[in-house]
């Protein structure tokens, strides 16, 4: 935003200008978006309506998209119909704690951040302390400042001091503080020997300081270092209690469908399979054929195919043995023919 001094009236030369500054404020146009709403990825998905993306719908925009006011209200109160409610009891509440605060002005806790208001207190008391000393102006306050009132109002701002990111920075705003009131302390007893004693020299107050600093950056790093430890161990033991709660889970059956045209017949076929796959072809062929007269196999194109091997009966096994036996019988009683030859080598003819 840029703030222009105000010009005046146009000159003669070029009273059009003030012609066209009315026609302006008296018919304000609005701009491109005013009826549309930007929204993100993430605020379509809460609101349903990711599948419009691509569509005519969505006018892609950056990291998000533009879409019509009235769809947006539309979509939310569909999402959320209790949105409005919400926001007129969190109204109502806010009108009646102005009321209170009206009537009565203490100095009081406010119900949100109270540990960081209370500390904002301390300092602001310890801060009057040395500016009266010194006839210096005092500060506004966090807390009375405009600027931060929704700090310490609104819930939505509370500072979560179990979260990781807070616990590994608490060490250094405590250092922080430690070290202000340290100062505090250090210019009080200066300002108390400077109307007994000669000032000191730079150098040493300097040193001091120097020391000081080594000290709280060492102290710093042991509060990093406590911190990370304790939430290493927090993190151990909640995976214990989830692999607690996992043994004591009791496992549900699960149901599978089977396709149609397979059977069913026990989970030990795929032990049998891991078996096979480790034997030879030869092996496996072998297995086969002393296992079962029908083999089925899947090939590849999604066809299947079957050899079969058909099994003799009873009889006709005792049948291939009775003939079997009465091809050897008469072998052994078969008489050779080996003496009708005659001895010029070929038989006479019998007329």
């Amino acid at each position: 935003l840029y703030h222009l001094q105000a010009l005046g009236p146009a000159p003669k030369w070029c009273s059009f200008l003030d012609n066209l500054t009315e026609e302006l404020e008296e018919n304000p146009e609005s701009t491109v978006y005013d009826d549309y709403k930007f929204v993100t990825r993430k605020d379509l998905e809460n609101l349903g309506l990711a599948h419009l993306i691509g569509s005519s719908l969505l006018r892609a925009y950056m990291h998000g998209f533009f879409m019509d006011i009235r769809l947006y209200h539309k979509a939310k109160m569909m999402a959320n119909p209790f949105a409005y409610e919400e926001y007129r009891r969190e109204k109502i509440r806010q009108k009646i704690e102005e009321t209170r605060a009206q009537r009565v002005q203490l100095k009081k806790l406010p119900k949100v951040n109270k540990e960081l208001a209370l500390k904002l207190m301390e300092e602001e008391g310890e801060e009057q302390q040395v500016t009266r000393k010194r006839k210096q102006k005092n500060l506004p306050s966090l807390l009375k400042d405009d600027r931060f009132k929704v700090m310490f109002e609104n819930p939505d701002f509370q500072v979560d001091e179990q979260s990781e990111e807070f616990r590994l920075l608490n060490p250094l705003v405590s250092k922080i503080s430690e070290k202000r009131k340290r100062k505090l302390k250090i210019l009080e007893e200066l300002e108390a020997k400077e109307q007994e004693e000669e000032e000191e020299p730079e150098g040493k107050a300097s040193d001091a300081e120097s020391s000081e600093s080594s000290d709280d950056e060492k102290g710093w790093v042991e509060e990093v270092r406590k911190q990370r430890k304790l939430l290493r161990q927090e993190e151990k033991v909640k995976r214990q209690e989830r692999f607690k709660e996992d043994q004591q889970t009791l496992l549900k059956p699960q149901f599978f469908e089977i396709k149609e045209g397979e059977e069913f017949r026990s989970f030990k076929d795929s032990a049998k399979k891991q078996k096979l796959i480790k034997k030879t072809l030869g092996d496996r062929l072998k297995l086969e054929e002393k296992l079962g007269t029908l083999n089925v196999s899947d090939t590849t194109v999604g066809s299947k195919q079957a050899t079969f091997k058909l099994k003799k009966s009873e009889q006709q096994k005792k049948q291939q043995e009775a003939e079997k036996q009465h091809r050897q019988e008469r072998k052994t009683l078969r008489r050779s023919a080996s003496h009708l030859k005659s001895k010029h080598g070929r038989g006479r003819l019998f007329h």
